[in-house]
């Protein structure tokens, strides 16, 4: 069965105190009528899964936060009764790599090496029992099963974190950035998981460089303008563009605004502008005008920290 859009909705289980939690949704999208690969909405992050018919199992890229596993297959279901045997997860942040432990049949959990130890210091997988840990890392360059299926991994260097990898599936013309490119807007810089405001321009324009004939771009992060209101009803939102469909132009830009963006706060730094002061006087050329610029103080900061200490 292939369905063009369906939406499910998981009710949490009854906490102790007897209040509901709120309702986990994950909507799933095919990307092509006649294709098995799917698109997951919901939870804060985007991600994919591919079914390997051939295998008999389902490779899902990025699996949420924490507690969305069950919600994720419930919306899997209405696709396939194939269970998830391979995860690949994009970088570190639970919001992406939560729910890994929550797919007990997936014996194959592939990340960056990096990633693999950004996780390895967080609580939710440090724990003696704690579950969800990369099995198979890799530096550069991954790949995983073969022909109109093939998924190939890339890693050019730091960016949102250390670990950042480029999932792309060349016979598909489609690739998922994750962190690398969440939106149109501002990214998160951690640091602390290596993330580096000085080199994601660099990283950027080495994926532009390296990755070829992709037509698709799915970002990190944005919601669908098509939400569904019941059983067969479809309400669609005004003026609300998908954010989390993008083109390959659309990331060659996202490249040039990251750039101009460090050039900017370069610029101020030089000048001996206070952070907040940079952030005030912050000017970016008028094809920029529609991002989003949540994050420009604090990418402004980790540029300052990266610069002082060079």
């Amino acid at each position: 069965m292939r369905l063009v859009a369906l939406s499910l909705v998981s009710l949490a289980a009854l906490p102790a105190n007897g209040q509901t939690q709120e309702p986990k949704t994950v909507r799933i999208d095919t990307l092509s009528v006649m294709d098995t690969l799917y698109h997951l909405s919901g939870g804060g992050a985007n991600s994919l899964a591919l079914i390997d018919e051939i295998n008999g199992g389902v490779v899902l890229i990025d699996t949420k936060p924490p507690g969305w596993g069950q919600p994720v297959r419930e919306a899997l279901d209405g696709v396939t009764d194939l269970p998830v045997t391979t995860i690949i997860n994009t970088h570190a942040h639970p919001d992406h790599a939560g729910s890994n432990g929550e797919f007990g049949a997936a014996a194959l959990i592939v990340a960056h090496e990096n990633t693999r130890a950004n996780m390895a210091r967080m609580d939710l997988y440090s724990s003696a029992d704690a579950a969800g840990l990369p099995t198979k890392t890799f530096t550069d360059r991954f790949s995983l099963l073969e022909d109109i299926d093939r998924i190939e991994l890339y890693h050019f260097g730091p960016a949102h974190t250390d670990g950042d990898v480029i999932v792309v599936f060349p016979a598909k013309g489609v690739a998922y950035m994750g962190g690398l490119f969440p939106s149109k807007a501002t990214p998160v810089i951690d640091t602390r998981n290596g993330g580096s405001g000085v080199a994601f321009p660099d990283t950027l324009a080495k994926a532009v460089a390296g990755i070829q004939d992709v037509r698709l771009v799915v970002t990190g992060h944005g919601e669908p303008p098509v939400t569904y209101a019941g059983r067969g009803r479809r309400e669609t939102g005004a003026n609300r563009p998908w954010t989390g469909f993008m083109t390959w132009e659309d990331l060659k830009e996202y490249a040039d605004f990251n750039r101009d963006f460090l050039a900017a706060a370069e610029r101020a730094f030089r000048a001996g502008l206070s952070v907040e002061e940079a952030a005030s006087a912050l000017e970016l050329p008028e094809r920029y005008r529609d991002y989003g610029m949540e994050h420009a103080r604090a990418n402004i900061e980790a540029i300052y920290d990266e610069l002082a200490n060079r």
